[in-house]
């Protein structure tokens, strides 16, 4: 798994996860804390704010840590300002601009966006100004006024008037910031505003709302042939959604199978136990088209005997990297209720699989899933290492170790930081207070 020895199809692999670099592209705290004694490496940074090495884009995080590092590094930012413009206009993926194909445009703006929380006045600036000239400046103009107090963004409503047309009114969401907001200001806007609206009207398929369906209605629906996949979905996604098992569902599950319509997942968790002596069938049967989802519904509600399952599972998802956390999770809850003396070699090798994904794994959003197993599994080493978390990429490992680090005295330096960090999560900042004296 990975690209430890560069010996794989990538054009491009991650660093060796044991070196600096390696650790910065995880985004792990390791990295942040070896800057800080290494200051004439720092250089590294920009080598990560020049290419998104999340695993996951969507769900990874770095923009908190990335900025953190340049500010308190005392890193110019011209650099990440350079890399904004440089950026063309957004296209899809198959004619993906050469400037931005590793995600350089998202990443400058989430970074400069943060660093501007965190009192970057260059930041700041920087972004305000690509506002009035560049060339994705409606992609930016969404992303800060998320980010930021509605006062620092609002004058800006002159310039997005000017500079607005009929030819975006694809990027243009009217009932969301900022537009909801400036609309009534300008004629020239509002016309633009309004043809957005009008463009996504012919697209809308009205939805039927099953919320007042009762579980005989929805199987019924599920149940008819001449049900369409989205009626099917949604059908699937009210009975997820209620969060109570509906029996019937086990009759018709393997007729929906082939098909494996949205939200047929999401619905059958809802079944807790009862799934299971079809999800164990699933599982081994490797042409049943259900048989990559039932180990996940084995890790929810399995036990002993989906052991082995769960770690041929484990074993199956490769370079995948995602979905690791749920498997993970399932086979720690099922060894806690064993008996101390059981599966001794068992719980030894989830223990050193675990360990491993915490240090190795570039899909960081999984992170807090490894830690709190081994929190379980395997507490006082745990414990030992949980401090250097603070400084992890990701919010939900840091508001973990602010919870449940043991108070050192690199733990109470890390913790005051994060309670006074103005770009901090609240809750991570109310955990961090929570554990200093007063």
């Amino acid at each position: 798994m990975g690209c430890e020895d560069g010996d794989c199809a990538h054009s491009w692999h991650y660093a060796p996860y044991r070196s600096l670099y390696g650790a910065l592209e995880l985004g792990r705290g390791v990295a942040v804390a070896r800057l800080r004694h290494q200051r004439q490496r720092a250089e590294l940074v920009y080598q990560c704010c020049g290419r998104d090495t999340r695993w996951d884009w969507q769900t990874d995080s770095r923009s908190t840590y990335l900025a953190r590092l340049l500010r308190d590094l005392r890193l110019d930012v011209a650099p990440l300002i350079a890399q904004l413009h440089a950026c063309g206009p957004y296209r899809a993926w198959l004619e993906s601009d050469p400037s931005d194909e590793d995600n350089q445009f998202d990443l400058a703006v989430g970074v400069l966006t943060t660093l501007a929380r965190a009192g970057g006045g260059q930041a700041r600036e920087a972004l305000r100004r690509y506002i009035h000239n560049g060339v994705r400046w409606i992609d930016a103009l969404t992303t800060l006024t998320v980010e930021w107090p509605v006062e620092w963004w609002d004058d800006l409503w002159e310039t997005a008037a000017m500079r607005v047309g009929v030819g975006d009114t694809a990027q243009l969401w009217p009932s969301e910031h900022p537009w909801s907001r400036w609309r009534g200001r300008d004629a020239r806007l509002d016309a633009v505003l309004g043809a957005a609206v009008r463009s996504r009207s012919p697209g809308c398929v009205r939805r039927v709302s099953l919320t007042d369906a009762s579980d005989a209605d929805l199987i019924a629906l599920l149940r008819s042939t001449d049900t369409d996949a989205a009626a099917m979905g949604l059908a699937l996604g009210q009975i997820r959604h209620r969060g109570r098992p509906i029996p019937e569902l086990l009759d018709i599950v393997e007729r929906l199978a082939p098909a494996r319509p949205a939200g047929l997942f999401g619905a059958l968790r809802t079944l807790g136990p009862q799934v299971l002596p079809l999800a164990r069938a699933w599982a081994a049967d490797a042409d049943h088209p259900l048989f990559r989802n039932a180990p996940h519904l084995l890790a929810e509600q399995g036990d002993e005997q989906d052991i082995a399952v769960l770690f041929a599972a484990l074993d199956q998802l490769g370079d995948e990297w995602c979905g690791y956390d749920v498997l993970t999770e399932g086979l720690a809850r099922i060894l806690m209720a064993a008996p101390p003396a059981a599966h001794t070699d068992t719980r030894a090798m989830l223990i050193r699989r675990l360990r491993w994904l915490t240090v190795a794994s570039p899909h960081s959003y999984e992170r807090a899933s490894y830690l709190r197993s081994l929190l379980l599994l395997d507490e006082e080493r745990t414990m030992e290492v949980l401090p250097i978390h603070l400084l992890d990429c990701e919010p939900s490992v840091r508001l973990l170790a602010a919870r449940h680090t043991p108070l050192t005295d690199d733990a109470r330096s890390w913790l005051a930081e994060l309670r006074d960090d103005p770009i901090e999560d609240e809750d991570v900042r109310l955990a961090a207070a929570e554990r200093l004296p007063a």
